[in-house]
């Protein structure tokens, strides 16, 4: 399990100073970056509801996609204004309780999308950020997708179609 955060740490340092101007890049190394956002799609999402969603996305936009670390200082007062609108609220600005960022945030914490690495201070609660590799929710449920995929599959017949 260290070896493959150390490898996709690695491809995330290296799609880092491929994508700073002047750097020569290729398609090759980006496609790790992609291959997280699939998983996130596929076997994260799947699992959040709306809210816990738009924060996950969130977090993970202002840490690992940001510059490759996972960890990210934020406080639930912020958190109240910067990801989504409330959807009960008709007030112009709109923040989302306090108590639904707190809910949500226990939410991502609790399926292992979010660790906490510190005590709150000042200026947040340090999280960590992990990717669907790291969370174990994640992989029991793409386990359960890919079986369940290999069973809609049709057995070869050789005859072509077209």
């Amino acid at each position: 399990m260290n070896e493959r955060l150390a490898q996709v740490r690695k491809l995330l340092n290296e799609l880092e100073m491929e994508m700073r101007p002047g750097a020569g890049g290729g398609d090759r190394d980006f496609s790790a970056f992609l291959s997280i956002i699939q998983q996130i799609v596929d076997d994260l999402q799947p699992q959040l509801s709306p809210y816990d969603a738009a924060f996950y996305w969130f977090l993970f936009r202002h840490s690992v996609a940001k510059d490759g670390d996972p960890h990210l200082r934020v406080s639930t007062r912020h958190l109240r204004t910067a990801v989504v609108k409330s959807s009960y609220s008709q007030l112009e600005e709109n923040p989302v309780s306090l108590g639904k960022v707190q809910d949500t945030l226990r939410a991502l914490e609790s399926i292992g999308a979010i660790r906490k690495e510190g005590e709150p201070n000042r200026d947040g609660t340090l999280y960590r950020v992990l990717i669907p590799d790291e969370i174990e929710a994640c992989r029991k449920f793409r386990a359960e997708r890919q079986s369940s995929e290999q069973q809609l599959k049709f057995p070869s017949s050789g005859i072509e179609i077209g």
